[in-house]
């Protein structure tokens, strides 16, 4: 039972700093239930591709981010990320920083890093790739940590579904 305890605390911890996981089985349109907890949206794209994530009202500004992975692949993609509020789409902002992800030991550029909110209205992200054959990329939206029961209990699975959202399978 200690063991278990332990366990489960190291992979509290180990969590501080992670988003909620998110693999979809569907093309979406994403709705984004409490927009302010971080999560990041594991998905996989091909030219011409548009993935909508419906966002509701927000009382304050949170992070959005696009990544891919730090390899040839991901050096191939691109991607245009906009946001519309109701007073018509912004294209965010488009960065290349490297970025190591601690807890899946992943390395990627971030490609989008940009904020939206406060707003009262529903927003829409929408994500399509430019050019690249088909290829993985993660959306992240949000910056509070908080998991559930359930959150904890997928990092027993977390490595089998990153590497099939790698390799496509």
């Amino acid at each position: 039972m200690r063991r278990l305890l332990v366990l489960v605390a190291l992979s509290l911890a180990a969590w501080g700093a992670a988003h909620v996981p998110f693999f979809p089985d569907d093309a979406g349109p994403f709705v984004v239930d409490a927009p302010t907890v971080s999560k990041a949206y594991y998905l996989r794209s091909a030219r011409g591709t548009v993935h909508a994530f419906v966002v509701p009202p927000v009382a304050r500004s949170i992070p959005l981010q696009l990544l891919v992975i730090d390899d040839d692949l991901g050096a191939s993609l691109a991607h245009r990320v906009t946001l519309d509020c109701g007073d018509g789409p912004r294209r965010l902002r488009a960065v290349d920083v490297a970025f190591f992800e601690r807890f899946s030991g992943i390395a990627h550029r971030i490609r989008v890093a940009d904020a939206m909110g406060p707003t009262d209205t529903t927003c829409t992200i929408e994500v399509t790739q430019t050019a690249g054959p088909p290829g993985p990329y993660t959306l992240s939206i949000g910056d509070e940590e908080r998991f559930s029961l359930r959150d904890v209990a997928g990092l027993l699975t977390l490595n089998q579904r990153l590497d099939r959202w790698r390799s496509g399978e």
